[in-house]
């Protein structure tokens, strides 16, 4: 077989290919007939490819042999151009869209994208999700590859054991990921969005909240614990989140306020929840009692750091820890039971819808965005607000 060849070594964007050989070779002899005595006439690219460790080659035939065409030869002009061509599309900066599997997305191009756009609380939920739920699910399953209907078969099974609101939270996570691999132009579109469950769903779970008599029975409960009881006040008289508490510094308090600037969580501190969230809010007289006999706990212990809460490391203390190991016990032996640090502020945002007849207090205080989030997710309805409506209602009726 006559002919010249051209080798050169070249790179896939995706990684997977490490080394590759392209050899363009002039696949016609003299008589037209190559060595099975079949006839045989063009050039073609062959790379030879390990993927995987394993090594595979593949061909790609670029030409037939045709001089009138300027195809003549290996060398003719035509047949390079179409070479150079060939391994431009190879050697391009961005992979072919079937090229990626979803996992090799999320670690290659998703995770990073995250990890450098979004708050470290939010990523670091996300890859719990990821792990949990999505990981093993997409397996090894190419971007392009991957459908609408199995989504839902997978979100079906999930809503099985799983609240709506859990299932939600994967789907959107899911959903974001190929949004920005469609964005990036690593796959043609998004099949997690018309995804749905296909039966029915759990109901989900009641938020709890405290009522302002539970959230004077726990500082009661506490009265050995000066410390806990003032992280419980700033969560139900203050309305700040968790991660705000631990994310407090002197330098934050005033005699009348105080002003959320940070948050501090998962050992790295960073800005709160949302614009709205860096807030200035009253302190009201049990609140400031407490934070008056906590400063002068720390003086009189010669604690000079600048956290309100410090972990003794130059940190801020982490409140999970606190809750498990001195607030439960105490709330257990009082009778009163543990909801949770969030359950103070949904009691602080139903508390002030009470007393002003809006939601605006609430929304100010807990840092929301609108006055119908705190309707909808932090103002508990009471019974006798209940006994109250019914009894209006039987008046009406009766007239």
């Amino acid at each position: 077989m006559m002919g010249v060849s051209a080798s050169e070594a070249i790179r896939v964007a995706d990684g997977r290919a490490r080394s590759l050989l392209a050899e363009l070779a002039d696949c016609a002899s003299d008589d037209g007939l190559g060595m099975e005595g079949q006839p045989l006439a063009g050039a073609e690219v062959l790379l030879d490819t390990v993927v995987d460790g394993v090594r595979k080659q593949r061909s790609t035939r670029l030409c037939t042999k045709d001089r009138d065409t300027g195809c003549g030869s290996p060398s003719a002009k035509a047949v390079r151009q179409l070479c150079e061509d060939f391994m431009r599309t190879i050697n391009t900066d961005t992979p072919a869209p079937s090229a990626l599997s979803v996992v090799e997305f999320w670690e290659t191009i998703y995770l990073p994208f995250i990890t450098s756009n979004l708050k470290h609380s939010t990523v670091w939920g996300y890859k719990q999700v990821w792990n949990q739920h999505l990981k093993n699910h997409f397996g090894k399953t190419l971007l392009n590859e991957y459908k609408t209907p199995t989504m839902s078969l997978f979100i079906t099974g999930l809503a099985r054991s799983l609240k709506p609101r859990t299932i939600n939270t994967v789907k959107c996570l899911a959903s974001s990921l190929f949004a920005h691999a469609v964005a990036s132009g690593y796959c043609e579109s998004n099949p997690i969005r018309d995804a749905k469950i296909l039966g029915k769903t759990l109901e989900n779970g009641e938020t709890k909240s405290y009522t302002l008599d539970e959230a004077e029975r726990i500082i009661n409960a506490l009265v050995d614990h000066v410390e806990c009881q003032l992280i419980m006040a700033l969560a139900f008289f203050a309305g700040l989140r968790k991660g705000e508490i631990q994310g407090l510094q002197w330098g934050d308090v005033e005699e009348d306020c105080l002003h959320i600037r940070r948050a501090f969580g998962r050992g790295m501190a960073g800005t709160p929840k949302s614009r709205r969230s860096v807030r200035t809010v009253p302190v009201i007289a049990p609140l400031r009692l407490l934070l008056g006999l906590w400063r002068k706990q720390t003086v009189e212990m010669n604690v000079s750091d600048p956290w309100v809460f410090p972990n003794g490391k130059g940190g801020a203390l982490g409140l999970d820890g606190v809750a498990r190991l001195r607030i439960q016990p105490a709330l257990k032996l009082a009778g009163v039971p543990w909801k949770g640090f969030h359950a103070c502020r949904r009691g602080l945002g139903t508390e002030l819808r009470k007393i002003t007849g809006n939601s605006n207090a609430g929304q100010n205080m807990l840092g929301h965005s609108t006055p119908q989030v705190t309707q909808q997710h932090y103002e508990h309805a009471m019974p006798e607000e209940a006994l109250r409506g019914m009894k209006l209602l039987e008046e009406k009726v009766g007239k």
